[in-house]
């Protein structure tokens, strides 16, 4: 069966697609800005989770997008085993790169390699979307855990559940360290 131009993930995940070889490494996928794994961050920003091998099979990569409103951050926290690229889609963030305080606007790639401290931080008054890849799955996990679907209620795990999670998924949170 030919494939169509586009084939939503939905219909990649119920396997209809027929697109292209499936040798166990992933389902091949064009996903468009809405598509993929939909869920809210702590019940107040959006994010989707696009490849991982939950949504598409990958065994190497996890690739998601967050919607960042203004003067929201991701606080500073390295990952321990991952590498991970950030792409600003669009707005303008500053960065928080090791001991460096740099700044990335739209089309600016950001490369973080395990055990570099990141941060991210909304500048000006437009809303940051950022595209973010790491070379390792793992992470996303630790995405869902302090997220829900889209149009579910977020409830906040226990703070042990939340620890536990981030020393599973590898994060370390400059805060932490501190203690």
């Amino acid at each position: 069966m030919p494939c169509p131009p586009r084939v939503s993930a939905l219909i990649l995940l119920a396997g209809l697609a027929g697109c292209g070889s499936n040798t166990g490494f992933g389902r091949p996928a064009v996903l468009a800005r809405n598509e993929g794994e939909a869920r809210m961050l702590q019940g107040r920003k959006p994010i989707w989770i696009k490849v991982d091998p939950q949504t598409l099979g990958s065994r190497t990569l996890t690739v998601g997008m967050e919607d960042m409103p203004p003067g929201d951050s991701i606080g500073v926290h390295k990952h321990l085993q991952e590498d991970e690229v950030v792409f600003v889609h669009r707005g303008d963030v500053e960065v928080t790169l090791g001991d460096s305080l740099l700044r990335a606007t739209a089309g600016a790639t950001v490369f973080i390699p395990r055990g570099t401290w990141i941060g991210f931080r909304v500048k000006g008054a437009d809303t940051a979307t950022i595209v973010f890849a790491f070379n390792v799955p793992g992470f996303e996990k630790c995405l869902r855990l302090l997220s829900a679907p889209v149009g579910t209620a977020f409830v906040s795990p226990p703070a042990q559940v939340v620890a536990d999670a981030r020393r599973d998924c590898h994060q370390v949170r400059r805060a932490d360290e501190a203690h």
